[in-house]
């Protein structure tokens, strides 16, 4: 859709889905558009790509770096701040075909001078509503208006996103020519995320956030997983937390950029497996293998949730997006599902006998790194403890994985299935034909149940279609229930 308008010179602004290949749409035509042209070499740069991060930045510098026909074709850099200028100002002054940045630093170079947009023929706007949502809108008409001063002929400007709100269109006519093109590859879907994305949702107490956190990334998360936050705050609280098990490393914007690249490229070569960030990690990141996207809390608005959800499902593969929210924040959950098009699934955290199963599951997958050669050397330390089980090798074998899994030392405390609470048991009832209030399940509860336990239900909540109802009671009095009804089936 991109290619032939762009080597033709038309201005572009650009909406299609994330993980949809946008940076290829605007990379490849622009080299192949500059190879046919034999503009590289001269010295001056010939296109200037925006990105509002560093990270986005030397995504779109490896995605060019990747099209090159030889490693001396054509030279592109990547300028941004948190990293010596001085370097970057001699890389200019050398020469450079095609450069990648942040606004900031971008203003800084050109507060120096150190920018000849005479001869520049193209420029880019990537993650355009992020930039100008973030507070780039001035930095941006300050870097335009002083490459319109500069005189270029001919310059060609497109602009690229995932969302494109209704008050970017301030921009684009300064921008844009006023006879671009607009492609909007999202427009007539209903579903404007992912379409390989599966949307789930829990409800969980903000108390319990972490420990629900701790059990879903055990049972959904067999691979790399990125938990977004909304706070730099809470991303160093779940580093420092002992309640979640798995290798976990943060990225945000208080760690040294030098930091965040070596995370980043350590997460890449899954080196671990949980990555914890603020949305400094949600935008045009492309990191195929990730599977999982898990956010501790619904975002405040639906571009923040598409763009985090694409993090996962990325060119064509399939993911999961967990989003944790309390019953204050449903609305949020029902505004996202609105102008998102999509149904947030809701289910519930996982039980003891989910997540022990699947700590079963992933120690045993563990066992394929085990070498056959140190195998022989266990052996008189495994009939040993065979021994000690009254030669039961089944039990030595189950006591052996609880150990290594980390659930020996006592049985998990039961989870509301409703919201999560700890010690907390859910219960369904299912009536003969609908009903029209939970006044009459409340009365068939006391009719049978002592004050003692009626009183300590809570969560009573109807089925959709009225046909039943589910609640939850104290996990001390849970055995009891099921007893005084299995006595009462008959009546």
């Amino acid at each position: 859709m991109t290619f032939r308008r762009i080597t033709e010179g038309e201005d572009l602004i650009v909406r299609d889905l994330t993980g949809s290949g946008k940076t290829m749409a605007f990379c490849l035509p622009m080299v192949e558009k500059f190879r046919k042209l034999g503009l590289f070499g001269r010295g001056r740069p010939q296109a200037m790509i925006l990105a509002p991060t560093r990270e986005l930045a030397l995504q779109i510098s490896k995605e060019l770096d990747a099209l090159k026909h030889s490693e001396k074709e054509y030279k592109v850099l990547t300028v941004y701040g948190g990293v010596s200028i001085d370097d970057q100002t001699w890389n200019l002054r050398r020469g450079v075909d095609i450069f990648v940045g942040t606004t900031g630093r971008i203003k800084d170079h050109m507060e120096r001078g150190n920018f000849d947009f005479s001869d520049l023929k193209m420029a880019v706007l990537d993650e355009a509503d992020v930039m100008l949502n973030l507070g780039f809108k001035e930095d941006v008409e300050k870097i335009m208006s002083t490459i319109k001063e500069a005189g270029p002929k001919n310059l060609q400007a497109l602009m690229f996103s995932a969302t494109v709100p209704r008050w970017i269109t301030s921009i684009v006519s300064m921008f844009l020519s006023p006879g671009h093109t607009s492609l909007d590859l999202v427009r007539d879907l209903k579903n404007k995320t992912s379409r390989t994305v599966e949307h789930l949702a829990i409800n969980v107490p903000y108390h319990n956030r972490t420990a629900a956190l701790a059990d879903v990334l055990i049972c959904y998360g067999g691979g790399q997983t990125i938990v977004f936050t909304s706070t730099k705050q809470e991303a160093n609280q779940l580093l420092l937390s002992d309640k979640i098990k798995k290798d976990i490393e943060v990225m945000h914007g208080d760690i040294a950029q030098n930091q965040r690249e070596v995370t980043l490229k350590r997460f890449k070569e899954k080196k671990f497996n949980v990555l914890v960030a603020t949305d400094v990690a949600s935008r045009g990141l492309d990191i195929p293998s990730v599977d999982l996207v898990i956010q501790v809390e619904p975002p405040k608005d639906t571009e923040t949730y598409i763009h985090r959800s694409g993090r996962t499902a990325r060119a064509g593969r399939s993911g999961t997006c967990i989003t944790f929210y309390t019953l204050r924040q449903k609305p949020l959950i029902q505004m996202i599902e609105s102008k998102a098009g999509i149904i947030l699934q809701k289910i519930g955290v996982p039980q003891p006998d989910q997540v022990i199963k699947a700590s079963s599951r992933d120690t045993i997958k563990n066992l394929e790194e085990v070498n056959d050669a140190v195998v022989p050397l266990f052996e008189d330390s495994a009939q040993e403890l065979i021994e000690q089980e009254g030669g039961d090798a089944k039990r030595a074998l189950c006591k052996t994985l609880a150990l290594l899994s980390g659930h020996h030392k006592e049985i998990m405390t039961a989870r509301s299935l409703l919201n999560g609470q700890e010690g907390q048991v859910t219960f369904k009832i299912d009536m003969n034909q609908p009903f029209y209030a939970v006044s009459l399940v409340w009365n068939i509860l006391r009719k049978f149940m002592p004050d003692q336990i009626t009183s300590q239900i809570k969560g009573m909540r109807a089925f959709k279609d009225m046909n039943g109802a589910c609640f939850d009671v104290p996990e001390s009095y849970a055995q009891r229930l099921i007893d005084i009804f299995e006595h009462a089936e008959g009546e």
